[in-house]
């Protein structure tokens, strides 16, 4: 048996790296505020003391303009609802310097986006407080779907694909930047996690024949099968089961309760550590030397393997529009394509044709933007369980659910999918908070 330990995001952010989403915009945002108002002048002379000129600035994705007149001032300017992130404090002191009616500033500011994309998933993450770039991509991309004329839509999405790499290439940057700066530990619970066994009681009903035969292949190829001929010898029981198969799943069942058995036999062959990070995290902290590892997604900086972002739900209708429009332009970040780019995709495919194996997961989502190859992972006939590593808050809540919920997506077989989760009562958090470790062990 073998297994397949699935690393996402949260699993960065578990060890204090901020590698989200959110990290990245809010992290843009505080820059381009540092540059525009210099850390905002302790805090404008508090509040209106001495009022210093914001600076002017522009890069790839926005344009902060000054002007010495009034025309942008108006007596009632639109101020966001908080100023509670980045964005939203920028954008509640660019209305104070147009407010005509309160801030005395004899000029004008102007904000322009010439990035429409990053201005939507800037205004998204005000709103939610999060952001998924790459639904929010995908999302864009369906809303072309409604233009019917062929050569406006086509410009569109050219223009949407442009939008995103300049994201892409932004997020590239900041993750550069971000993961060298971050200390990172390893954690026990994870360590223990790597290192633990397939336990019996997390395998799938339909898959137990399948467990039980790969226990016992591994008692020939270990030379152990002598101990069978003389537990045969010794215990009567064997004299009910006429068949091959019978005996055998006696034996294995009769032993599987012993620990050193399990350790033995239970304790997989071959560990996959499928990274859809761009980071090495996984890899630096817990990897041993005979695991192998795949950076699905690539890795930072990396010509052989660069990095993927996008989109990968081919299950989903509007896909299936996409791929009728005949324009390969809607299909450049679609992530079952970009796959072919390297050999990730067929050493995973080689991976799991194998042998039998279990899939864990520790940090990711499963949300759809992975759900093709997730999907393929799952539904796999040689997929007899898949575990999940929640994220446990500090008020003693946790995420459990919404990952089954997630997960459940990624099955078209739903009575394979309630048969080889592994229910709540076998799987642990990621990373137990302060006190509830122990709790958890016992």
């Amino acid at each position: 048996m073998n297994r397949i330990i699935i690393i996402g995001n949260g699993f960065d952010k578990a060890h204090g790296l901020a590698t989200g989403y959110r990290d990245f915009i809010d992290s843009y945002w505080i820059n381009v505020s540092g540059h525009i108002f210099k850390g905002y002048q302790r805090w404008l002379a508090e509040q209106w003391g001495s009022i210093t000129d914001p600076s002017p600035y522009e890069d790839e994705l926005v344009r902060f303009e000054i002007f010495r007149d009034n025309q942008h001032k108006t007596p009632k300017p639109s101020y966001p609802q908080s100023n509670s992130n980045p964005y939203d404090m920028v954008r509640w002191l660019i209305a104070m310097f147009n407010d005509g009616a309160n801030m005395k500033y004899e000029g004008s500011v102007r904000l322009t986006f010439k990035n429409k994309f990053f201005e939507h998933i800037s205004d998204r993450c005000s709103l939610n407080n999060w952001v998924d770039i790459e639904n929010e991509y995908y999302g864009k991309l369906k809303e072309l779907l409604a233009e019917e004329d062929a050569v406006i839509r086509s410009e569109k999405v050219r223009i949407l694909n442009q939008e995103f790499d300049a994201v892409k290439k932004r997020l590239e940057i900041y993750l550069t930047e971000v993961f060298p700066k971050t200390q990172t530990k390893p954690f026990p619970s994870i360590q223990r996690a790597f290192d633990s066994i397939i336990d019996p009681k997390e395998v799938a009903f339909g898959k137990q024949k399948m467990f039980i035969d790969s226990i016992f292949n591994k008692i020939i190829t270990l030379g152990e099968d002598n101990a069978v001929q003389l537990d045969k010898k010794e215990d009567p029981n064997y004299l009910f089961y006429q068949s091959k198969d019978e005996k055998r799943k006696y034996y294995v069942l009769k032993h599987l309760s012993d620990k050193h058995f399990q350790e033995i036999h239970c304790t997989p062959t071959n560990t996959l550590i499928l990274n859809f990070n761009y980071t090495q995290t996984a890899k630096q902290l817990y990897a041993r030397d005979a695991d192998e590892i795949i950076d699905i997604h690539g890795v930072l900086n990396n010509e052989r393997n660069p990095i993927i972002f996008g989109y990968g739900d081919e299950l989903d209708d509007d896909y299936k529009r996409i791929e009728k429009l005949q324009d390969n332009d809607f299909l450049e970040n679609i992530k079952s394509v970009r796959y072919h780019e390297t050999g990730n995709y067929r050493q995973l495919l080689d991976f799991i044709e194998s042998e039998p194996y279990q899939v864990i997961t520790m940090g990711h989502s499963c949300g759809n933007s992975d759900r093709t190859l997730l999907n393929t992972l799952f539904e796999h006939h040689n997929c007899i369980s898949v575990k999940v590593y929640y994220h446990q808050r500090e008020d003693g809540t946790d995420d459990y659910s919404l990952l089954i919920r997630n997960l459940s997506r990624n099955f078209n077989d739903k009575a394979a999918m309630r048969d080889k989760v592994v229910n709540k009562e076998y799987c642990l958090p990621l990373v137990p908070i302060a006190g509830r470790e122990i709790q958890q062990e016992n």
